[in-house]
């Protein structure tokens, strides 16, 4: 298998000398390079640069999980790979692997996107080791003996070109497979989450208590007051504790959720109010919570940010770990007259059964997805007659996909599931 080099390096802080090289041995980076992967990944530790060619390769660490991304001379992000757990491959692609694949033990899991596609590769070790090209949906693309030695990587993205579509253009939801028509305290419904098979726990604009709502049943089965009233937006439930998030960035952790008398501890925000958080997700692979402003901070430019919390010291951190460039091609569309006003996240959500990151937008009627340098992969326009105002939505555990609505001032508030189109 191919022998991963890691180098402790201070990211960030010692600057390139301007020669061909420096006394690390590390190869003199272009100003563009440098300053598109500070900008991309501000909290990059670890940090070894190669170059290969004319391509410039960058191995590092976020969260303590390896990391390797290709840059262009001009400082384009080509190609941008991530160690994951192989739990998290597609359902079809681990089922291949238990019934064709036995006599292999996986050494290496990494989700990979270029051109806009989301990839994985897994590494196979026996006698012969293999490495095998998944596409998005688990469909084993190619089989390849495992290359060895720094330019494996290349010959990967070289691979990976062969088998990229062609980019799709923005599209729609089919038909709600199911709808719900809720209670008069959700008509202003702002977050959401699962909390066990038909049951989801939900937030709303204004009371500090969290609502635990039965699909089956059509009611509230249960109210937990956990704070005076606020504008609460977001909510994520992690086994038995449940996070609430405020639109200040401010953090509420609820425990125990499912039992006992629950207790309620204030993480304050480190976010500028300017920025309105309002999207909230569990991001399990790196146990940490993903924070999505509303607003802006005039501190990152044309960019949005999403933002962490670690639930293993439970700090937040103050620079974003994903940066949402505004100026993309596929938000060009928009009439927006402020560039901040072209993506205004109002929930973001992982679905557990690809791994894949989704921003809702209500003010833009749009669901996106992203890959981890901020990039747009797909837009879908949301029907604003079934959803007047889709502030909330989660992903079930069998991966459907349900968003709810905020009723008018008269109506009532809508949850709609659909199981395709996304």
């Amino acid at each position: 298998m191919k022998t991963k080099m890691i180098y402790t390096a201070l990211a960030g802080i010692l600057s390139l000398t301007a020669c061909e090289g420096n006394w690390w041995g590390q190869p003199t980076i272009p100003d563009a390079v440098e300053q598109q992967f500070v900008q991309l990944y501000p909290t990059a530790e670890r940090v070894e640069w190669e170059l290969e060619g004319d391509t410039y390769q960058v191995e590092f660490e976020l969260s303590s999980w390896e990391r390797t991304a290709h840059f262009s001379v001009d400082g384009r992000l080509l190609r941008y790979s991530e160690e994951i757990d192989d739990r998290y491959l597609p359902p079809a692609a681990l089922a291949l692997l238990q019934s064709r694949y036995t006599q292999y033990k996986i050494d290496e899991v990494a989700r990979v996107q270029q051109d806009q596609q989301t990839y994985y590769e897994v590494e196979l070790e026996d006698k012969d080791d293999l490495l095998l090209l998944f596409d998005e949906q688990g469909k084993l693309l190619e089989q390849q003996a495992a290359a060895n030695g720094p330019t494996s990587q290349l010959e990967q993205a070289s691979l990976l070109s062969r088998h990229a579509p062609a980019t799709e253009g923005p599209s729609t939801l089919t038909a709600p497979q199911s709808s719900w028509e809720l209670p008069a305290e959700l008509r202003e419904i702002s977050g959401m989450a699962f909390l066990d098979e038909g049951v989801l726990a939900c937030v709303q604009d204004e009371e500090g208590i969290i609502y635990l709502y039965d699909l089956s049943k059509k009611a509230i089965t249960r109210t937990i007051p956990f704070a005076e009233e606020g504008d609460y937006e977001g909510l994520v439930v992690v086994d038995n504790t449940a996070f609430v998030l405020r639109s200040d960035g401010a953090l509420f952790e609820v425990s125990p959720l499912r039992q006992g008398k629950p207790t309620t501890t204030l993480h304050p925000s480190v976010l500028a109010k300017s920025q309105d958080t309002e999207g909230l997700a569990y991001d399990k692979a790196n146990q940490r919570l993903l924070i999505a402003p509303k607003g802006y901070d005039k501190k990152l430019g044309n960019y949005k940010g999403l933002y962490a919390f670690s639930l293993a010291d439970k700090k937040m951190q103050p620079k974003p770990v994903i940066t949402i460039p505004l100026d993309q091609e596929k938000l060009a569309g928009s009439s927006k007259k402020d560039p901040y006003d072209v993506l205004q996240p109002s929930s973001l959500e992982i679905n557990e059964t690809n791994g894949t990151l989704y921003l809702l937008d209500a003010k833009n009627h749009l669901l996106l997805t992203l890959d981890p340098q901020g990039q747009i992969r797909q837009l879908i326009s949301l029907d604003k007659g079934q959803l007047r105002q889709p502030e909330a939505f989660a992903f079930s555990p069998d991966g459907a996909l349900y968003i709810s609505s905020e009723g008018g001032k008269k109506g009532k508030g809508v949850l709609l599931k659909y199981t395709s189109g996304y």
